[in-house]
């Protein structure tokens, strides 16, 4: 079979996952907003291809079709229970005029060459080789999960203390599949793009924003080159941006009240920025903070965004406990946190090396960024964002100075890719706080009480 019938069958399986998600996002999306409900839907059909993997494992079935199927059909049972019957309100404005069309073509110009760049070969990336494209290729090839993966020091370089989903959701697709094809399973990064793009768009209409301004950003989201192009395709970065898109995004509509789906969404974005990198969940804890201090005036929600964040960050901790139990993150030297004197030059080595690194169309984009930072409204919903990706911003800046191979090399090889996952969230920020230039309501306070 050639390479376009192999492209075929992995759309047809991230289709159908979608469907499944579709079905279960009436649990997780008020009525009204599709492109919403399309985004986590397709994070809910994601999850559960990913789960069905390990799931197949634990209960010694043939992985595929039939735990996927199970799975799928529970999801969807409860879904039907847990529906949720309440509509958005989302005002439909003046029709789509002539810039609306500009953007809509930007847009779809921004998808399709996304996709040529990630399907142009098959995926190459130094990590997705040594890292997330070995462990899922190792679960494929075995049908199980080797200790060896985790125990071998020959093996140390797959940084077997990196979190599986990733390799999970690349097996679950191999044996939906049937076979090993990692140039065709590039495909669900375009996927994932396009549905980072639609949460994106969807959440700003849903929270009044105007249709050119939700569809403008998406559209210069979808041009991010620095994260959308072929050598992040099969790492973990494209993934987690959908991710952290979900958890800012769902965290503000906790704290705001804005449905009862709310929790459910949060619960779900955890799991997804847990179970994708280690960093997933120092960013459940940042947003753990920023729901606090949002809730202070709330009574008993800042609780609930706590069991909403943190229970699934805590299962996703413990499954791995379970199959290769505890390992320490063999780059980072954390005794250097009670060493002041020996961190504090290396917390400058590390600035300054960023600062050197940074490129002068990098430099525009940040004098932009600020520029529409001063004009911007604040907006609570807005601050809330910005604050989660100002943490993560803080958080990879001032990691390198605890690398052990010294900070100018991590800053180097990774801080700039990884920094680019914090994009969409960085956008939703912004667009928020814009929206009411545009005569736009502010639907930051949401009137409906959140329930689990």
């Amino acid at each position: 079979m050639g390479f376009a019938g192999s492209l075929a069958e992995v759309a047809a399986i991230l289709l159908v996952a979608a469907a499944v998600g579709w079905a279960g996002a009436g649990a997780l999306v008020p009525r009204g907003v599709p492109a919403e409900r399309l985004a986590w839907g397709f994070a809910a059909g994601l999850a559960i291809l990913t789960a069905s993997v390990p799931l197949a494992f634990a209960l010694r079935m043939p992985p595929g079709w039939l735990p996927f199927v199970l799975l799928a059909a529970l999801t969807v049972s409860l879904a039907r229970l847990l529906r949720i019957r309440e509509s958005a309100s989302v005002e439909k404005g003046p029709s789509p005029g002539a810039l609306t069309w500009v953007f809509l073509v930007a847009l779809a110009a921004g998808v399709a060459l996304y996709g040529l760049r990630a399907l142009t070969e098959p995926m190459w990336a130094n990590d997705y080789l040594a890292i997330w494209g070995l462990k899922g290729k190792t679960f494929f090839a075995e049908g199980g999960v080797p200790q060896r993966l985790f125990q071998w020091r020959s093996l140390s370089f797959s940084h077997p203390e990196y979190p599986l989903g990733l390799p999970f959701l690349y097996a679950g697709i191999g044996f939906l599949l049937g076979r090993w094809d990692d140039h065709a399973m590039a495909l669900v990064f375009p996927f994932v793009q396009v549905a980072t793009l639609l949460a994106l768009f969807g959440w700003l209409r849903r929270r009044g924003a105007a249709w050119p301004l939700a569809l403008g950003v998406s559209a210069l989201l979808s041009h991010f080159e620095p994260l959308y192009r072929g050598f992040t395709t099969g790492m973990a970065e494209v993934p987690l941006s959908f991710g952290l898109l979900l958890l800012g995004t769902s965290l503000c509509d906790q704290v705001d009240r804005t449905d009862r789906g709310a929790s459910r969404r949060l619960g779900l974005a955890s799991l997804v920025c847990a179970g994708t990198k280690n960093e997933g969940l120092f960013f459940v804890a940042a947003a753990l903070v920023v729901a606090a201090l949002s809730a202070l005036s709330r009574k008993g929600l800042a609780a609930r965004a706590a069991a909403a964040l943190a229970l699934p960050a805590a299962l996703v901790v413990a499954a791995h406990r379970l199959i290769r139990r505890s390992l320490p993150l063999r780059d980072f030297d954390f005794t250097l946190l009670r060493k002041p004197e020996a961190l504090l030059p290396r917390v400058g080595e590390s600035l300054a090396t960023a600062i050197h690194e940074i490129p002068l169309a990098a430099w525009i984009g940040l004098a932009a960024l600020a520029v529409l930072l001063a004009v911007g409204r604040p907006v609570p919903a807005g601050e809330r964002l910005l604050a989660l990706a100002a943490c993560g911003l803080g958080a990879y800046l001032l990691l390198p100075s605890l690398a052990v191979a010294g900070p100018a090399w991590l800053v180097r090889t990774a801080s700039f890719r990884t920094i680019a996952a914090l994009a969409p969230l960085a956008a939703a920020g912004l667009a928020v706080r814009l929206a009411p230039l545009f005569g736009t309501r502010d639907t930051g306070q949401g009137t409906g009480e959140v329930g689990l």
